[in-house]
């Protein structure tokens, strides 16, 4: 695999500790609430008011994907639910029965709305000039930046709250099985019946220029994740010691 394919190979490299990140960051940030008002409901709320910006994100870029693609939609929800499991809903978007492609759009819409506003304030706010090439310098050069930028700690906070609450919800996923067992089988088709479909220049620059965004977003969030990591980590160790009390995860 030639140089040109750099930006796939970060974008496997940072995937797994971006996922292992807001996963830790969602448990403690409920664990924190549960530490300071002992009961499910503090919880709840402290992790919706910190991600709020980013749920607002997360459900409207549900509602204009189904708009897009012709869906209708039955109004957006913005108020946190628990559900079966202790798992939380922060919102949702009713939206009609369509096909397994048009779902998969509408559950991946977050993803992509948050990445799209991810790249805009890294572009906006910390004058990042993004290029079709991806390095640590760029992502490190961001940071600095990000902390000379105007109104600096707002501007990180909408980041943090975007990016973790841009990953698709586990009801985002389910149609994506059918989706992916559908191009599954044409790409089987295609393949038996020799039909051989060289990939336009254009397409190609397109793709691994959309892959150095995307891997440079991955590096910026968590370029932002890991701090907070450890801060909710101190504000939570502090908290048990002040209160006498310990959360089991």
């Amino acid at each position: 695999m030639g140089s040109e394919w750099t930006p796939l190979l970060w974008l496997i490299v940072l995937f797994a500790p971006l996922l292992s990140v807001k996963r830790w960051l969602s448990r403690h940030l409920q664990g924190i609430g549960l530490l300071f008002f002992g009961n499910q409901e503090g919880a709840t709320a402290l992790h919706y008011i910190v991600l709020l910006p980013g749920v607002v994100l997360h459900e409207f870029s549900h509602w204009l994907a189904a708009k897009l693609v012709g869906v209708r939609t039955a109004g957006i929800s913005l108020m946190p639910q628990v559900k079966r499991g202790g798992t939380i809903r922060l919102g949702a978007v009713q939206v009609g029965k369509s096909d397994p492609l048009r779902e998969s759009w509408i559950g991946i819409a977050p993803f992509i709305g948050g990445t799209v506003a991810i790249l805009l304030l890294a572009t906006w706010q910390f004058g990042v000039e993004l290029q079709p090439t991806l390095s640590l310098e760029m992502v490190l050069h961001t940071m600095v930046s990000s902390w000379r930028a105007p109104d600096a700690l707002l501007w990180l906070y909408l980041l943090f709250s975007i990016s973790n609450a841009m990953l698709p919800s586990e009801s985002d996923r389910q149609p994506w099985l059918s989706a992916l067992l559908f191009l599954g089988v044409a790409a089987a088709i295609i393949y038996i019946a020799g039909v051989a479909v060289p990939i336009p220049a254009k397409v190609k620059e397109w793709v691994l220029t959309g892959a150095t965004y995307l891997a440079f977003s991955f590096g910026l969030v968590l370029a932002v994740d890991i701090p907070v990591a450890f801060l909710l980590l101190f504000i939570e160790k502090l908290g048990g010691a002040l209160l006498g009390r310990r959360v089991q995860y």
